[in-house]
């Protein structure tokens, strides 16, 4: 896949971040794994965009992105609060709402 290919899906996951709200029911795509979640918190920017999502079993997902002269990858962690740790899952691959 050559750069231009690979910012133009990047561009339209972030794309896809702009109109969603708060309670939207989802399923993200990391590491070719499917996750049913619902969208808990979201902290916009200019330059970072930031997604907390809860999944169905209670756990939280953070997505996160940032502008460096465009989209980077937006990377998902799993918090875990207890612990104050986060645990990286990957490159987010596909969001979509259900």
């Amino acid at each position: 896949m050559s750069a231009t290919e690979s910012r133009h899906k990047v561009s339209d996951l972030v794309d896809a971040f702009v109109g969603l709200r708060i309670e939207d029911p989802l399923r993200i795509t990391v590491s070719d794994v499917d996750i049913d979640c619902h969208v808990h918190d979201i902290d916009r920017t200019n330059d970072r965009f930031t997604l907390l999502l809860e999944t169905f079993s209670g756990d939280y997902l953070r997505v996160e992105t940032q502008w460096a002269r465009g989209w980077l990858d937006p990377q998902v962690d799993r918090l875990k609060p207890v612990a104050e740790e986060r645990q990286p899952l990957g490159e987010l691959q596909g969001i979509e709402l259900t």
